[in-house]
């Protein structure tokens, strides 16, 4: 089974990610010409912590858009040959690496990552929404009241982050 080293897994995977670079090629060069109209989105971009933010946030979201032309694999398409594969491993039918490894069930690490961002970008909005929901409903009351319902309150939101599982 042939392997493509560490350098080779890199190289790969960049070039795998191609509608990612070229989409925040396109976003760039979009906010580099019209900065001065884009208001508070524009602003993002005068810094360097604004940038690497937005950057991040986009690589994803358009990594999440383009998973089906990015990931090599299907998300649950097994390969038994390929079962716990090491990174960098080529399938010799297709001659397709497993750029990130196999797992346990001999399914694509890499491809697995892609799909997964689709599953991320739809559950952290509405987990950031439920927050904000609850936030409201418990800091609401126990600033207008004060006092015991305060005190409850506060000690039942520091309850919850004690327990970061329980989120």
């Amino acid at each position: 089974m042939e392997n493509l080293g560490f350098f080779g897994v890199v190289l790969a995977i960049i070039a795998r990610l191609w509608p990612v670079w070229i989409g925040l090629g396109l976003v760039y060069g979009l906010v580099w010409a019209y900065k001065p109209r884009l208001g508070l989105f524009g602003q993002l971009f005068n810094g360097w912590i604004g940038t690497v933010g937005v950057s991040i946030c986009l690589f994803w979201v358009f990594a999440a858009m383009f998973a089906d032309i990015i990931a090599p694999f299907g998300a649950r398409e097994q390969i038994a040959i390929m079962k716990n594969a090491v990174p960098g491993n080529v399938e010799a039918e297709s001659a397709m690496a497993f750029l990130l490894g196999g797992d346990h069930l001999a399914r694509d690490v890499f491809s697995r990552v892609m799909y997964g961002c689709r599953v991320v970008l739809l559950i952290a909005p509405a987990a950031t929404m439920i927050a904000f929901i609850v936030g409201i409903t418990l800091g609401l009351p126990a600033g207008y009241f004060g006092g015991k319902i305060d005190s409850v309150l506060s000690f039942l939101a520091n309850l919850v982050l004690a327990f970061p599982v329980i989120l």
